[in-house]
């Protein structure tokens, strides 16, 4: 007799992770791309380096992407902006590639790196590396200050496909959240869940905004008016994506929320697939 699969989840996947930091200090850019060719390592060197810059209109070096697309120059010419990209050993996974973003007032940007805590190794290796080549780079004594992460985008799958139509139905209804599915513009369902520490008022409702007056859900989590709004998207393939988060708590609440919804409504929402 055949019987019903059991649902079981994935752990999360972290995709992306956005961070901010600031050097304390300016960057002379200019100075720093003049130089740059002195510094940078050849593509095909095994090993860690700087291996493009990119100033202005102009570029030195080559990244894998530029490799593997024929990628020409942006067109677009930011002025006191530069765009960095070194090879940073990566633990258990060889080298990584990182685009880093440079501003003549010392801020920096990092974007696609694995973990926080990678994204400050990195941004580390780059302040060291100058200093040590070129300290006058800076204009003060840099270090990594106001480190920040700004995103966190995740992923999880389930052995199950997903009705979509039902599932919207049923977050819209049942749970009261926002959420919305044309699959003709987007292929997930689109929900949205805002995040808050503190419980507002006298019931605390999950993933819905409680605030005294309704916020946009761009806070950082914790407190009246801070909600942090995050997107859920699930796919009728089983994949679900969790979206604009700044800290794993964000995350794993999401996650956690949503899986219990799964678990809760499987016999109305998920495909039964049987085994032998």
């Amino acid at each position: 007799m055949a019987e019903v699969q059991a649902l079981t989840m994935s752990p999360l996947r972290i995709s992306t992770t956005v961070t901010t930091c600031h050097a304390g200090c300016g960057i002379r850019l200019k100075n720093l791309f003049d130089n740059f060719s002195k510094w940078s390592i050849p593509f095909g060197y095994p090993g860690e380096g700087f291996l493009k810059m990119e100033y202005e209109n102009k570029v030195i070096g080559y990244s894998t992407r530029d490799i593997l697309t024929k990628r020409k120059l942006t067109e677009k010419t930011f002025f006191n902006q530069a765009t960095l990209v070194i090879r940073k050993a990566l633990t258990g996974r060889g080298w990584k590639e990182v685009n880093i973003k440079l501003f003549a007032n010392g801020g920096i940007q990092m974007t696609g790196v694995p973990t926080p805590e990678f994204s400050q190794q990195a941004i580390t290796y780059v302040i060291n590396e100058i200093k040590k080549k070129d300290a006058e780079i800076f204009t003060g004594d840099a270090g990594m200050t106001k480190f920040r992460i700004q995103l966190i985008n995740s992923d999880y799958s389930i052995n199950r496909q997903i009705y979509q139509d039902k599932l919207h139905k049923i977050l819209s209804n049942v749970y009261n959240l926002f959420s919305s599915h044309e699959s003709t513009i987007y292929q997930g369902v689109n929900t949205k869940y805002y995040y808050n520490k503190k419980q507002i008022g006298p019931i605390r409702r999950a993933g819905i905004c409680s605030c005294n007056a309704a916020c946009n859900g761009q806070g950082d989590g914790d407190g009246d008016g801070q909600c942090k709004r995050i997107t859920i998207s699930p796919f009728s393939s089983g994949k679900i994506i969790i979206t604009g988060a700044r800290d794993m708590d964000q995350i794993n609440e999401a996650y956690q929320f949503f899986n219990e919804i799964l678990k809760t409504h499987q016999q109305d929402i998920l495909f039964t697939a049987t085994s032998a």
